[in-house]
């Protein structure tokens, strides 16, 4: 995108509108996706760890109960950030709640024990299992996030706003006047974490305060910065 069109667009008054050249700015598509896209670490270490296994590469005796142990914490946390929501007061409870425990902890010199005790859990699986995992959950994962997430999509043209249907009904379009796009990455396990920062939500509120939510976007940000130099801007011929 040229400055000149960065400029034009992030520089408008809100609720009105920029005139430009017809395509000077071109149509943004966003897709939303399904809480599975946080599930990349339950496939990734099913690979690696069906790798190690299968090579040899490490001690077999250690690095299984090592393998073991890091799949099932890895397990159980993604399995909690998909799961439960943790926004605006929530995710400060948490961490409060975190801080309480970790000081409970301390104060009772129970660290070390706490960390024997889970260094001494024996959690084991099989190459089999391991490979089972990948192909199970990659082929899940895939098939969400580049098939049914891309069935219904939102696309921003300037100064109009659509939703798609790949089949079936449900197309809209509404205009782009008065509307305002809000970006939000507030969810610290999903958003920061598992998302490694990248997605985000987007919450896009039309003329008459409908609001059009659009769930863990990648690159959203990026994306809610282009829809508000969209909606502000008037094609002309």
């Amino acid at each position: 995108m040229s400055e000149t069109n960065e400029t034009a667009g992030a520089g408008a008054p809100e609720g009105k509108q920029t005139t430009l050249p017809l395509n000077a700015l071109k149509t943004l598509k966003v897709y939303t996706h399904s809480p599975i896209l946080y599930w990349w670490p339950v496939w990734l270490l099913g690979f690696l760890f069906f790798f190690f296994q299968g090579t040899g590469l490490l001690n077999e005796q250690a690095a299984a109960r090592m393998q073991g142990q890091t799949f099932v914490f890895a397990l159980v946390f993604v399995i909690f950030s998909t799961t439960v929501r943790l926004r605006g007061a929530n995710s400060v409870i948490f961490g409060l709640l975190l801080a309480i425990g970790a000081i409970l902890l301390a104060m009772g010199n129970l660290f070390t024990p706490l960390a024997r005790f889970l260094g001494q859990l024996d959690i084991t699986m099989s190459s089999t299992f391991y490979l089972f995992m990948f192909v199970t959950v990659f082929v899940m994962w895939a098939v969400m996030i580049f098939g049914f997430d891309r069935v219904r999509f939102y696309e921003v043209a300037p100064g109009q706003v659509h939703q798609r249907v790949v089949w079936g009904t449900g197309d809209r379009a509404e205009s782009g006047a008065s509307a305002r796009c809000t970006y939000k990455k507030d969810d610290f396990l999903r958003h920061r974490m598992l998302g490694l920062g990248i997605t985000g939500d987007i919450e896009l509120t039309l003329a008459n305060n409908e609001v059009w939510e659009m769930h863990n976007v990648l690159f959203a940000k990026t994306k809610s910065k282009r829809i508000n130099e969209l909606i502000v801007t008037r094609p002309i011929d």
